[in-house]
């Protein structure tokens, strides 16, 4: 019998990375890690609506500009 991989609790909140691009606390990713171990969207960089409602969208393809 096949058995599928165990899906993890929570995924990583959607951030808006046009936001997150010169952030120095969180370097451009929209996201910090918490003590907890937990993603959450950058205090500094992601506060607002838009990135609100970016965080409740459907996952897309994940690209990173440098």
């Amino acid at each position: 019998m096949a058995h599928e991989a165990d899906h993890a609790p929570s995924t990583a909140p959607r951030a808006d990375l046009a936001r997150a691009a010169d952030c120095e606390v969180c370097r451009g990713w929209g996201t910090v890690v918490t003590d907890d171990g937990r993603h959450e969207l950058c205090p500094a960089c992601q506060t607002g609506g838009s990135s609100a409602e970016s965080a409740t969208n459907p996952p897309g393809p994940r690209t990173r500009e440098q």
